[in-house]
């Protein structure tokens, strides 16, 4: 998994810088959605499944990509190379 993440990475970044804008969007995103869920929560919404996995979606999926994407510009900052040398290191 960690190497088809690092391949994706390189594939993708190669030849472009990824852009924080893409970090603050995804961020943004969860703050906005944890706050309104977890302000919901506080004033007694008890959700259903089909409500929970919904919540889970647009607050932990914003949050992921916006963790992985934060890895992948710290590391392409490293270096040119990074991203790369990064790919074969994980394919080892």
């Amino acid at each position: 998994m960690r190497a088809a993440f690092w391949r994706f990475a390189h594939r993708r970044y190669q030849f472009r810088k990824p852009l924080i804008l893409v970090d603050v969007a995804a961020f943004s995103w969860f703050a906005f959605f944890a706050l309104v869920y977890g302000a919901a929560l506080l004033a007694g919404w008890v959700p259903d499944v089909m409500e929970a996995l919904v919540g889970i979606l647009l607050v932990g999926g914003p949050l992921t990509l916006g963790v992985l994407h934060r890895r992948i510009r710290i590391e392409a900052a490293k270096s040119p190379d990074a991203l790369y040398r990064k790919r074969l290191q994980a394919n080892r």
